[in-house]
């Protein structure tokens, strides 16, 4: 069985969209309101705040790093279900919780 719309991963969700929880991909980003916006949103948004300068997906060097990025970041690779949350001392590498318990004592 193939996956709903709502499986797709994002690396930018709409958090206007995600407040309503529907999974829609921002196509822009606005500093001053640190949020994302699809097409139809941006349009409401910048009804709203004239004044804001939102970026396109050209100017991602602009835009915060991607929520889904920093999470992989923060998994442990033998456990990806655990955040990579202690340093070990002795052996200098970063441990989830059970990497701690079994590996890192």
């Amino acid at each position: 069985m193939a996956g709903s719309i709502s499986d797709v991963i994002y690396y930018y969700c709409c958090n206007v969209c995600e407040e309503d929880n529907v999974n829609k991909e921002a196509l822009f980003y606005c500093q001053q309101c640190s949020k994302g916006f699809c097409d139809k949103c941006i349009e409401k948004h910048n009804g709203l705040f004239q004044k804001h300068k939102s970026f396109g997906g050209k100017e991602l060097d602009k835009w915060p790093a991607a929520k889904t990025a920093l999470d992989l970041l923060q998994r442990c690779q033998q456990h990806p279900d655990h955040r990579i949350e202690l340093f070990c001392e002795d052996h200098m590498k970063l441990c989830c919780v059970l990497c701690h318990l079994h590996d890192h004592k």
